[in-house]
């Protein structure tokens, strides 16, 4: 009997946490067009490239697919979260995520998702370049 009772507290939270985030999705999302209206520029800015397309669209995800990388657009609670998973021929294997609070500016991510992505490239250039002998110990 209090196997029941347990059982059923804990039904009732998942319950209520699954209907606060249906509802917090419902507000910030679905009533702002969906996700791909509402994060249109951070969208069009994934696509940009030519190979880059949108593989996935849920209620509250948009996946973006190219030969080489793979960026997942989440809203999680009152964040945004862009994480970017990718296997480029001059920077290699590269991994990041980034959490933005609700109503940032996509212009602001997308800034800061280049500035790492610059920097990534950056780093590549030294080792490809003439201190290439600094990263080598011999």
């Amino acid at each position: 009997m209090l196997w029941v009772f347990i059982i059923g507290i804990v039904v009732f939270v998942i319950y209520h946490i699954n209907k606060d985030y249906n509802k917090s999705v419902q507000t910030n999302v679905t009533n702002q067009g969906g996700m791909l209206q509402k994060y249109s520029l951070l969208i069009d800015y994934f696509t940009s490239h030519p190979a880059s397309k949108i593989t996935k669209v849920t209620k509250d995800n948009v996946t973006v697919s190219s030969s080489t990388m793979t960026i997942w657009l989440d809203v999680v609670g009152s964040k945004t979260e862009v994480s970017l998973k990718g296997n480029l021929p001059m920077l290699g294997n590269i991994s990041k995520r980034w959490s933005f609070p609700s109503g940032y500016p996509q212009e602001k991510m997308i800034e800061e998702i280049e500035n790492y992505l610059n920097w990534q490239a950056g780093n590549m250039q030294k080792i490809a370049g003439n201190d290439y002998g600094q990263y080598i110990n011999y």
